[in-house]
């Protein structure tokens, strides 16, 4: 008897630790990219407005308020279009960034692909 409820709880302990240690894992999470060009206005100011501007509204760098946050991007050297994924911006808010909690993955694809069309005041 001993043995047979040994057997059972090895078994049932062994299956256990199969199904929550081979779960499914993602190193990376797809994020559909917006179709057609990412709009400076339409998309990334209202992405400042609710999750940035709180804290990024004049007195911490760069100033992501309406109608100037543009203009503290660029002139701040926030955006480098020549190689997007090392551009400040995209690299705080990134996994692993210190900015990266207050950005979902589809705000920063959306980032990142504002930045590699060039990121147009549009």
């Amino acid at each position: 008897m001993k043995t047979r409820f040994g057997i059972k709880t090895f078994g049932t302990s062994l299956i256990l630790y199969l199904a929550f240690s081979t779960g499914c894992y993602y190193d990376q999470v797809y994020v559909k990219p917006i179709e057609g060009p990412v709009s400076y206005s339409a998309n990334m100011q209202p992405f400042f407005d609710t999750s940035c501007v709180s804290c990024h509204s004049g007195s911490e760098a760069p100033d992501l308020s309406s109608p100037g946050s543009y203009d503290a991007l660029i002139n701040g050297g926030y955006i480098n279009t020549s190689d997007p994924t090392s551009s400040l911006l995209y690299t705080k808010i990134a996994p692993g960034g210190s900015m990266a909690t207050f950005s979902s993955a589809a705000n920063t694809a959306m980032t990142l692909q504002w930045i590699e069309e060039g990121a147009l005041n549009n």
